[in-house]
């Protein structure tokens, strides 16, 4: 879920457990197939020529029988694994954690395919047991045979069809970057076919990637002595460092990696927080929850100690007191997109669909607005559905924001779900006068009349602030008399937000009028 990597020996494991999965539901299929032409060959000359009565192979098409598993379902809006993968990368990115194989693809701007093909290379290196899987998937009647992949098995094991497997072949020839860096090395025989060929990593290329700290300029000094005896030039490292992302080749395990919004970085959210400082750090915590979550799980040892590691918290608070500021300020701090989700426009016949996209989709920082229209005294969902809704978050490394506005309340049966009850309090005039400074670009010309000090003294809420300030600004873009915002295009914005204010009360009170002229009447009537 975006967490960092804490180290270099992590983030080998995860891929390592990656290349297992692949490796046993490839086992299982040629088991399979092998059991079943034993069932019917009667000669060695049966068995090598099995794949033609048995009919698997389709000379138009995918060879379906080489894929580790089944294409996912199109129009799924779960992250693949190889976006999951990406996103934690650049979180250890970010955290200034350097990592071997992805530095390496960095570097040298690696496909997916590319990078699969070094990890399945490297595994022999961490341990011997990959050699007896790939000696069973290969010369499973030459014991011993050399452990190293060869090109078959590597194509066989990444490609689905005759497109990638074209595509990625190209990777091992001589012009690839792999071989041209000389981190692949391919035995120069020419008395076998070139799918015969085993893959081998250079040694000291095998030293970098299983480094507990590789350093990137180990990694510099190794590519540019590949390139020594040649006129190549390479881009520096610091130019792709912080840009790379795999060149999509259909995954095994998933399909073309997709972007992402992620949250703005331009400006620190925080400091348009205006809370009390101890209710601000509590806040800024549930940050922590995530970004060390992998460290303390993992490498800490508390994975087993409980399930609930996500973040259910109730927000309590009038329209504008900033509970959508704090939830930004938290996708920005994580760096993930913010995803909201408003009751108040949300048609209750679409609440259940709605609910199980949210599920599938499992977003890292969650926002629901007006959350007492599903978890208060009526709600369109099932009790069950939201159950398991609010569990399945508990369980999952994520931020979850319930908001309510006054005087909307949950029912008690959710109170267990919440690791956290916020109060929003309506800003203090001292709070007020921030807000209005801030509300305004350092890029917006000011004009000298401004009264901070009167402007505070106004009830208003934040929202509100930022809206007026914003009003202010287009009064200001269309006078031709003054060249900058000034105090009356405030007070005038000011003076429509009180015009509409006092509109929208005179409704709710002909309103309640309405209503108890209805019940008196009622009344009189029994």
């Amino acid at each position: 879920m975006d967490v960092p990597f804490p180290d270099n020996w992590t983030y080998l494991r995860t891929e390592l457990n990656w290349l297992d999965r692949v490796l046993a539901n490839t086992i299982a299929r040629q088991r399979k197939e092998t059991k079943e032409v034993n069932r019917v060959a009667r000669s060695p000359l049966d068995r090598a020529t099995s794949h033609w009565w048995q009919g698997l192979i389709n000379l138009d098409g995918v060879v379906a029988s080489d894929s580790p598993v089944d294409a996912p379902k199109r129009g799924s809006t779960k992250r693949t694994y190889q976006q999951q993968m990406e996103a934690r990368i650049r979180a250890s990115q970010e955290k200034g954690i350097i990592l071997g194989l992805p530095s390496l693809c960095q570097r040298l701007s690696l496909s997916t395919f590319e990078k699969n093909l070094v990890l399945i290379a490297l595994a022999p290196e961490v341990s011997r047991r990959y050699e007896r899987i790939y000696r069973l998937l290969q010369e499973p009647d030459q014991p011993q045979a050399s452990g190293l992949p060869s090109v078959d098995l590597v194509l066989r094991l990444l490609c689905r069809n005759d497109a990638e497997w074209r595509s990625a072949r190209l990777s091992l020839t001589g012009t690839s970057k792999l071989v041209e860096h000389q981190i692949v090395l391919l035995p120069d025989t020419h008395n076998q076919p070139f799918l015969a060929h085993s893959v081998k990593l250079a040694d000291p290329i095998v030293e970098y990637l299983l480094a507990e700290q590789p350093q990137l300029p180990t990694l510099e000094s190794l590519l540019q002595a590949a390139l020594n005896s040649d006129d190549h030039e390479v881009e520096p490292l610091s130019n792709t460092l912080d840009t790379w992302i795999p060149t999509p080749i259909h995954h095994v395990l998933g399909t073309h990696s997709h972007s992402t919004i992620a949250a703005s970085t331009s400006i620190d959210a925080w400091t348009r927080v205006i809370l009390p400082e101890r209710q601000l750090i509590a806040l800024q915590h549930w940050c922590d929850r995530i970004r060390y979550a992998e460290l303390v799980d993992e490498a800490w040892g508390f994975r087993d100690s409980t399930d609930s590691v996500g973040t259910i918290a109730q927000l309590i608070g009038a329209k504008g007191t900033g509970k959508t500021t704090v939830a930004r300020a938290i996708a920005q701090t994580l760096n993930v997109p913010l995803v909201t989700l408003d009751l108040v426009s949300l048609n209750p016949a679409q609440s259940d669909s709605t609910l199980q996209h949210l599920l599938a989709e499992a977003p890292t920082v969650l926002l629901v607005k007006s959350a007492q229209r599903w978890f208060g005294r009526t709600t369109p969902l099932p009790t069950a559905t939201l159950h398991h809704f609010l569990q399945e978050r508990q369980r999952s490394r994520s931020i979850t924001l319930l908001s309510l506005e006054p005087p909307g309340t949950m029912r008690a049966m959710w109170q267990p779900y919440l690791t956290d009850i916020v109060q929003f309090p309506l800003p203090t005039q001292q709070n007020r006068q921030k807000l209005w400074k801030q509300s305004f670009p350092s890029t917006v010309p000011l004009a000298a009349d401004i009264d901070w000090h009167a402007l505070s003294k106004q009830p208003y809420t934040g929202g509100e602030i930022v809206a007026i300030a914003r009003e202010a600004a287009i009064y200001a873009a269309t006078d031709s008399v003054e060249s900058k915002l000034s105090m009356k295009h405030i007070l005038k914005a000011c003076q429509n937000r009180t015009h509409r204010a006092l509109s929208e009360t005179k409704r709710k009170q002909s309103i309640v009028k309405k209503r108890n002229t209805l019940k008196s009447k009622n009344a009189a009537n029994h």
